[in-house]
């Protein structure tokens, strides 16, 4: 960890401070976002219509197939599945308890309306369109992608239609630092690769596979490879830096940079990288195919114009510019990665614009199928069509009429992610118990119930954060004030530093400097870090003697400590000791978070996570944040309520509440009451926790907590 003050990211380490940092200044509490209406605005029985139909159309379909619904969950268990299912986290210990205590009949229902408008169902599907949009804190090059972040929590927020979500990604444009315009990250995720964002942007909405096509005809599918070029000519020209502010950047030459020192001039390219990063060019229509392509209908190094992918239609009036003349100047020819980007004689014609409603129309044959079918895998655990993004001519759901109605319904609700759930929930069929058999084909599913299955790595860390920290749905405290009254946030020192003349921004770059080594120096000279970093050695030290003893065991118990220690010199460094929500933190996690050992996604790929067990979860379970944070921290909300319970039966009752939201069975509370009334007879703190250690490191390395039922 000592790190030089020059090498670490003053970009990062001063204005913008997003590595280690887990709050999102210009996030759901931002002051340019719209208040949400609640789902309660539309009328519940219009909603549970819906819901009916749902029913009766996979009633029908097991009918047919011989089978019948699951008989309806318990309130327990409805209970853990709802908070689970809308909010990504288990019910605390007082929500758990007043749940179950209600006896109106309409308290499902209301429960529903009640997850779906809080903060907790922004910070759950958060973590679901930043696997699919592979959504990154720090994206290539050094690049910021907070303000991506916040963006897509403020359209959660604010529940923006989907049908409008998807349009302002495909037509952003701006600096990508501008408060409220963070949707520019949709086209910085895939920085000079317009073939590839193409390809990303089809596979996410529509649910079809082009990447074939990109270099041949497609194999398996009838797209051709002409056809692929079509399509990204749609977002052909794009740009991703600001003209005006790169423009700007140049005159610094002649503002006295040569007085800064290697490290000052560090800062001010990192600064000025940051703030003229974003979108320009409203679209060409125009593309051109590769040098090696290898189609009949084409040549390479052709311009083609964009047409829409299933018809082959022209949807723009983009014109093929006149090739240069002999003795005009030679135009350099551009590297093939950024290829697309220029076409001498093109001009602007918004097909962009264009291309986005194409998408997002609702004659579109796929863009309302694929959301619906996503969304009833999110809720069900099995698609109406596996796998969700290989949609072909000739695929055919599970259950054809119940797909036909859901993406007719999606339409209907105007593209209202939140009703459509809502609807969802309210259905016998996602209320019903649990389907626990294995599902080899998903053809042959037909949805007696939800299927039985493993948490996400963020459920499972939103989870026990439940049982270790108070509020967790609470966004984190805004970071402190950088450079005393410089900025308060990303966006204000974006402003700021735009509105400098290059004299005013050389005068800064010193003071940025300093406070640099200031921030530095005083998380070294931090007791907690030089602890830290003495027992950072140490592990060193016993990792290279297991490695020449070939102690693999051991080596995997000293890598876990190594992770452990790492994550508490995060925190340090961030100020912040307080663990947070999955959510909140740096998107992806680290590698040798717990997030990532669960399987949380790298962000590289679409839906690049996975929920595989692993011989390292045992070892974190075993000896991570349950033991720590949990079952031997007498300030956690679950060891504070057992030290309230008044006998051996309530401290029992009390951890299985907790934990798994039902009271004990009676084997179960007869095989640990006599423990607790031995523990609570010896008025001995430490045995009374030992025994409440036991029973919640059992608890949470149960299957019990550790599947959605």
């Amino acid at each position: 960890m000592s790190v030089p003050a020059s090498r670490i990211s003053p970009l990062i380490a001063l204005l913008f401070s997003f590595w280690f940092c887990p709050v999102s200044w210009g996030g759901f509490d931002s002051p340019h976002r719209r208040e949400s209406a609640s789902v309660k605005t539309t009328p519940r029985d219009t909603i549970v219509k819906i819901s009916e139909r749902i029913d009766e159309l996979v009633a029908q379909n097991l009918l047919v197939h011989g089978q019948n619904r699951n008989e309806q969950s318990t309130d327990e268990v409805f209970l853990r599945r709802a908070y689970l299912s809308i909010v990504g986290r288990i019910p605390t210990l007082g929500e758990t308890t007043r749940f179950l205590n209600l006896t109106t009949d309409t308290k499902r229902a209301d429960l529903i309306d009640e997850l779906l408008d809080s903060y907790g169902y922004v910070s759950h599907q958060f973590n679901f369109w930043a696997d699919l949009l592979r959504i990154q804190t720090r994206m290539q090059g050094n690049l910021t992608g907070q303000s991506y972040v916040d963006f897509v929590k403020d359209s959660l927020g604010q529940n923006v239609p989907y049908d409008e979500f998807v349009q302002r990604l495909i037509t952003s444009q701006g600096p990508n630092l501008e408060r409220a315009n963070g949707a520019v990250g949709f086209y910085l995720r895939d920085r000079n690769m317009p073939e590839d964002n193409m390809s990303n942007t089809i596979r996410v909405f529509l649910g079809t596979r082009l990447e074939c096509a990109q270099c041949h005809d497609h194999p398996f599918d009838k797209w051709t490879q002409r056809q692929y070029f079509e399509m990204v000519a749609f977002t052909g020209g794009i740009r991703y830096r600001s003209q005006e502010l790169v423009e700007k950047s140049k005159s610094l030459r002649n503002a006295g940079t040569d007085e800064l020192s290697a490290e000052q001039r560090k800062v001010l390219q990192d600064v000025i990288q940051a703030a003229t990063y974003g979108i320009e060019g409203s679209g060409t229509g125009l593309a051109r195919l590769p040098d090696e392509y290898t189609g009949d209908d084409g040549y390479g190094g052709e311009i083609v114009v964009a047409k829409e992918l299933f018809q082959s239609t022209p949807l723009t009036q983009a014109t093929v510019p006149l090739p240069p003349k002999k003795n005009a100047k030679r135009v350099r020819k551009p590297n093939k990665q950024v290829q697309q980007a220029a076409i001498p004689g093109a001009r602007e014609i918004g097909s962009r614009e264009i291309y986005a409603q194409w998408l997002t129309s609702s004659d579109n044959p796929r863009f309302a199928t694929v959301i619906a079918n996503r969304f009833w895998k999110q809720t069900m655990g099995v698609g109406l069509i596996e796998p969700l993004d290989v949609i072909e001519e000739n695929t055919v759901a599970s259950n054809p009429e119940l797909m036909e109605y859901l993406a007719a319904t999606m339409i209907e609700l105007d593209f209202d992610l939140k009703q459509f759930l809502r609807a969802i929930y309210n259905s016998q069929t996602w209320q019903a118990a649990g389907y626990s058999t294995d599902v080899d084909d998903p053809h042959t599913f037909y949805f007696n119930g939800p299927l039985v299955r493993r948490l996400s790595a963020e459920q499972i860390w939103d989870s026990l954060l439940v049982l270790a920290e108070p509020n967790v749905d609470q966004r984190s405290n805004p970071i402190e004030k950088r450079l005393g009254n410089f900025a308060s946030d990303l966006y204000e020192a974006f402003e700021k530093i735009r509105g400098l003349s290059p004299a005013e921004l050389i005068a800064l770059i010193p003071d940025l400097e300093k406070a640099n080594r200031r921030q530095f120096e005083d998380r070294k000279n931090n007791p907690e870090f030089k602890r830290l970093a003495a027992e950072r050695d140490q592990i060193g030290k016993q990792i290279q003697l297991a490695r020449r003893t070939k102690d693999d065991k051991r080596l995997r118990e000293l890598r876990l400590q190594q992770n452990e220690l790492m994550t508490e010199f995060r925190q340090i460094s961030r100020q912040n000791q307080a663990y947070s929500r999955a959510s909140e933190m740096v998107s992806p996690a680290k590698p040798g978070h717990f997030l990532r050992e669960f399987g949380q996604s790298d962000r590289e790929q679409i839906d690049n996570f996975n929920c595989e067990p692993a011989v390292t979860q045992v070892l974190n379970m075993m000896n991570g944040l349950v033991e720590k944070n949990i079952a031997r921290d007498s300030g956690s909300p679950l060891l504070q309520a057992v030290a309230a319970a008044e006998s051996p039966r309530d401290c029992v009752d009390t951890i299985f509440l907790a934990m798994l939201n039902r009271p004990p069975a009676t084997a179960e509370l007869q095989l640990w009451e006599p423990d607790f009334e031995t523990a609570l007879r010896s008025k001995d703190n430490i045995q009374i926790k030992d025994v409440s250690a036991d029973l919640i490191w059992v608890l949470a390395n149960s299957n019990e907590f550790i599947f959605l039922k």
